[in-house]
This record gives C-alpha cells, sequence and structure tokens, in this order.
C-alpha cells in the first residue's frame, strides 16, 4: 500500500517542520465556551471591588474573577 499526498491530507513526510496551527497563536491565548479564542487583552475587563473581572465581549460569559 501507498500513501498519496493531497491537498487536505499530506504526507507525514512533508509535516515535519512545518508550522502547526497552534504556532500563529500569541502565547497567552483565552478561550470562552461559545468559541471565542483571542489573546488576553482582546477580552472584557472590569475593576470591582479590589477584582478584576475577564469576561466574553461576545456572549457576556465570566471567564475568571481574581
Amino acid at each position: 500500500m501507498t500513501l498519496a499526498s493531497t491537498p487536505d491530507r499530506p504526507h507525514k513526510d512533508h509535516e515535519i517542520g512545518s508550522p502547526s496551527l497552534t504556532d500563529a497563536r500569541p502565547k497567552t491565548v483565552l478561550f470562552c465556551a461559545c468559541g471565542r479564542e483571542a489573546p488576553a487583552d482582546a477580552w472584557q475587563t472590569e475593576h470591582d471591588d479590589g477584582r478584576w473581572i475577564v469576561g466574553c465581549p461576545d456572549c457576556g460569559e465570566t471567564l475568571t474573577v481574581r
């Protein structure tokens, strides 16, 4: 059996050294259950009673309170 390369599924030999999709992401990325993923500075932040609240600007979900 011989494996053939196709545009949507390259042969394993061609993947060595290729950048992955995750290489394009910044090192600090936050994820929300709604599917949003973005760098930490691209989220809503609010300061309330000495705490920082980080929320999703798309769905309004609170990600973390510190």
